[in-house]
This record gives structure tokens, sequence and C-alpha cells, in this order.
């Protein structure tokens, strides 16, 4: 099996390395297997995902499975994880500030280009919720708040440093909450833009007829 170490260790898709790469390159089995679990937890849910099943849909043996991600869990928060990687991360990272730009509306940017995908995706984003909280969610734990915070700071680095953390903090508690709102069906999924919206006006409105590069304190 690829991915077998020295002494019999088997190196497992997603072990180790930086946050949001794998440790090693992904086989063709592999890259199958987390095609059909993204697959089905968009279409049939996060119960629907059952090993058996999964390895019948990839044309892949159960051993592969357990031998590249060692249980369901690990499986799903791969899958996931790569997602998150491709349609958010990515797509974030590449985001720049505008310069001139008043840090509201940067703000709102970036939160738009994360949470579009998730509105075209809305079972990826309920799958990420319950696989957060459940073992290997510590995975998507710290990957979304590498994704998320980084870039919240690049909108802010203009600003002084305990206001910037300070905006950062407040706004991931108030997605996270968010988050458990809808996964309670509490707010449906187009309801979570406009919250933060306007969260991020109330943070900013002392500052907002500012561009992102002015000085000044906190109001």
């Amino acid at each position: 099996m690829p991915g077998a170490a020295a002494g019999g260790v088997t190196a497992r898709v997603g072990d180790g390395g930086a946050v949001g790469s794998p440790a090693r390159t992904q086989t063709r089995s592999e890259r199958a297997v987390l095609q059909v679990v993204t697959g089905l937890l968009e279409t049939e849910g996060y119960e629907a995902v059952r090993i058996r099943d999964v390895a019948a849909r990839a044309h892949v043996s159960t051993r592969t499975i357990y031998e590249s991600f060692g249980n369901r869990d690990e499986m799903i928060v791969t899958a996931l994880q790569q997602w998150m990687q491709e349609n958010v991360k990515d797509p974030v990272n590449a985001i720049e500030p505008v310069p001139g730009e008043p840090i509201d509306d940067g703000l709102m940017r970036l939160f738009r280009q994360i949470f579009e995908p998730w509105e075209r995706h809305p079972r990826l984003l309920m799958a990420v919720d319950i696989a957060r909280r459940g073992p290997g969610g510590e995975r998507l734990v710290t990957f979304g708040r590498h994704a998320f915070q980084p870039a919240i700071h690049k909108v802010l680095k203009d600003t002084d440093p305990e206001y910037a953390r300070d905006v950062s903090e407040i706004l991931y508690h108030v997605v996270v909450g968010l988050l458990g709102q809808f996964r309670d069906r509490d707010l449906p999924i187009t309801s979570l833009l406009p919250v933060i919206e306007r969260a991020v006006r109330r943070l900013t409105e002392s500052r907002a007829a500012r561009p992102a590069g002015s000085s000044g304190g906190h109001g």
C-alpha cells in the first residue's frame, strides 16, 4: 500500500505537514475516495457516509481506506479539509487589500468570498460543523483559524495590533456561533452573511470613514 513508512508504520493522508497540506501526495485511489465522500456529504448528508459504501463507489477495498485514513472520521475530515482548501482557503488567500478601501468594505469583501461557496454547498457546511465537534475535528478547527484570522489581519494590517486582534477574535466567535444556529436549523444559510455584515459594521463604525491605511485611535 502506498504511504507505508519504514518499520511498517502507515503514513496516512493528512498526517503531519503544514496545516491544510497532506503529508504526502495522494494516490489515485485516495483521490477517488475523497471525491466520493465529498459527493455523499453534499447529496445525502453526514450520516450517509459509510466506509463500505464509499469503497464500492470508489472501486477500492475497505482495507485501502483503513490504511489510508485510519477510520471513518479521519476520512471525512480529510475530504472536508481538502474541499475547504480548494474552495475557501486558496481563494481567500488570493484576496489583496484595495488601496483606500474602508475596512468594513474590505472585511465584507473577504466574508463574501468565504461564504459564497458555503451558500452554494450548504450540506458541506453542515458536515464541517458536525465533523469539527467529533474525533479528529480539531484539524478542521485549526485549519479554519489558519484560513480565517490571517485573512482578517491582512485587511486590518494598517490598524493598531490590539484593535486588529480584538476584531479578528470577535468575528471568529460570531461565525462559530452562527454555524451552531445553522446546524440547529435556527438560521438558513442565506441569513449568515447579513448577520456577519451587521457585526462588521458595528465593530468598525468608528473607523468606517477611514481607509484601511489611515492611522488613528479607536475612535
